[in-house]
């Protein structure tokens, strides 16, 4: 399956609505008015093309989630965000958290390599072994439940981490995996990055692979997007963002013309 008609427009019509009033309230600073040494060398258009996209790919991240919401929700039976009073919340076993933290170590010392089966399968029986008396609450950039019941908890991350993030998310993701599990589920839990910066070549980001299986816990590019969307949903979204900037670079050009004009 790939991306439905009323998919792809609520994908086009978030961009343009994200882009449009990006566009509207871009300015300079006063002190941003004059860069005669960079306009000397880029142009004063190439300087206020680089702060704009520089703006926008600030947001990217928050703007790439939501679309990852609206794409879910074309195949999944639930998808949301768990944030604010809609965490997930539940509880752990002791056993659990030791497990996962020895895990964590191991993982951060190179003396284990990430292997999703495996951690799920430890920490699943260590949640049987004890009572979860340990209280927890996580936030979940996208939760997601198929019609069959199977639960899927993504963390959605930027392709270029550093090593303390990726030992973070994958710290978060053992515990949500530690609260379902405590009450006998068994949930995928999955780290997301929305495209792949070496690509052609296969992702080679040390600070995540040393904490997380590619393929397995760990989805990036055209793999989370297709996960998401179904085959093919990568080429389209592609498209789509083609079709926007297309659509909204006059607009462009004529905010940058009045801005330069205006100094």
């Amino acid at each position: 399956m790939s991306l439905s008609e009323t998919t792809k427009l609520e994908v086009r019509n978030f961009l343009k609505e994200k882009l449009f009033k990006k566009i509207n309230a871009y300015s300079l600073d006063t002190e941003d008015a004059s860069k005669p040494f960079q306009y000397a060398l880029f142009t004063e258009k190439g300087y206020l093309v680089k702060g704009f996209i520089h703006g926008c790919e600030t947001a990217l991240g928050n703007w790439h989630e939501s679309i990852a919401l609206i794409i879910a929700r074309q195949n999944f039976a639930t998808a949301r965000k768990l944030q604010g009073a809609g965490k997930l919340k539940g509880h752990i076993t002791p056993q659990a958290q030791s497990v996962y933290e020895n895990i964590l170590s191991k993982l951060d010392n190179a003396t284990r390599e990430p292997n999703h089966s495996s951690e799920a399968a430890e920490i699943f029986a260590a949640s049987a072994a004890g009572e979860a008396s340990l209280s927890r609450e996580q936030t979940v950039d996208l939760y997601l439940q198929r019609a069959n019941g199977e639960e899927i908890f993504l963390e959605i991350k930027g392709p270029k981490p550093n090593k303390n993030e990726m030992r973070a998310a994958k710290r978060d993701l053992f515990e949500i995996y530690a609260i379902r599990a405590a009450d006998g589920h068994k949930p995928r839990v999955i780290l997301g990055m929305y495209y792949n910066p070496y690509f052609p070549e296969e992702y080679a980001r040390w600070t995540c692979l040393k904490f997380f299986q590619k393929g397995a816990d760990f989805l990036v590019g055209k793999e989370f997007w297709d996960f998401l969307g179904g085959m093919g949903a990568y080429e389209q979204l592609i498209q789509i963002y083609e079709d926007v900037g297309e659509n909204i670079r006059p607009v462009l050009e004529q905010k940058l013309l009045s801005i330069s004009s205006g100094y």
